[in-house]
């Protein structure tokens, strides 16, 4: 029954770890940057004068050690994520830095927790393990459904700017014309063209593109260079279009036959360790218990 008790008490304290989580960052803003990523990055070059508040505020103390030691493939995969998951307003204003922070320190947490609760080392290292993972889990859940929604609709939408192209209208006109929608890569391409006020709007595509590391963006971009060159542009859009499709139909397949091993790390972690735990909490100590008198 103490097990239980304790279990119970563990989920209350994860969940008011979700909902700091969810609702103590600060708002995020496009306006007057350079560019996304220097947007994403601007809590970083200027942490206090930017309104940090909350647990990031907490934890900017121990940034500079993690930024010395943090490995650079580790922190562009988290910026990768970053990236679009901020789109869906997730971890909205935080830099890679501030999130593996995050990390480490719950990870920390819960190697103290485990180690004054249980004692017991297995269970230590799983809690510790699930502090780490957590934040990382929601972020790249959020990343991966919006650059699947994104690369989905991309080809709709230079469908549409062919479209208007094909109307005698400029490139430049008919890709303000577009970001009127909704769509993912209306938004995105809003917010691009918010950066490129006074700048070459092809030339900011690109830089954005390459920023993103998203490959059907990344080969947009460079497409777009023969644009600016003269080529027969609505052809040039069209041919566009049919690639960015068929790669996108051939990564829904490979998606497809690899779901499975992407769930397995999620059921241990929220599924069978907290029903093993349970059912030892339930069960298996009180007949210990009683076998023991």
């Amino acid at each position: 029954m103490e097990g239980l008790i304790v279990f119970i008490g563990l989920l209350v304290t994860g969940f008011i770890v979700v909902i700091a989580l969810e609702y103590l960052p600060v708002k995020f803003s496009f306006s007057k940057k350079q560019s996304i990523s220097s947007a994403l990055n601007d809590v970083e070059q200027a942490p206090e004068e930017s309104g940090v508040t909350g647990i990031r505020k907490t934890l900017h103390p121990l940034e500079a050690p993690t930024q010395k030691y943090a490995p650079p493939k580790l922190l562009k995969k988290i910026k990768f994520d970053l990236y679009w998951g901020q789109m869906d307003g997730k971890y909205v204003g935080w830099t890679p830095i501030q999130f593996l922070t995050l990390q480490l320190f719950l990870a920390v947490c819960g190697l103290i927790v485990g180690s004054v609760v249980f004692g017991n080392v297995i269970f230590t290292a799983v809690i510790a393990l699930m502090g780490w993972q957590y934040p990382m889990l929601g972020l790249s859940g959020s990343a991966k459904k919006l650059r699947s929604q994104f690369q989905g609709q991309l080809p709709e939408y230079i469908q549409m700017i062919s479209a208007q192209m094909a109307a005698g209208i400029s490139f430049e006109e008919s890709v303000r014309r577009t970001t009127r929608s909704e769509s993912f890569p209306a938004i995105w391409m809003r917010n691009v063209l918010q950066m490129a006020q006074g700048r070459n709007l092809i030339e900011q595509i690109q830089y954005e593109a390459f920023e993103s590391q998203l490959p059907e963006l990344v080969t947009m971009g460079m497409q777009l260079t023969y644009l600016r060159k003269g080529a027969q542009q609505q052809k040039l859009l069209d041919d566009l279009e049919e690639q960015i499709s068929a790669t996108y139909l051939s990564q829904v397949n490979m998606k497809a036959e690899k779901i499975g091993a992407d769930l397995v790390l999620p059921m241990i972690i929220f599924y069978f360790i907290p029903f093993l735990i349970t059912v030892l909490a339930v069960i298996a100590y009180p007949m210990i218990s009683i076998m023991g008198h």
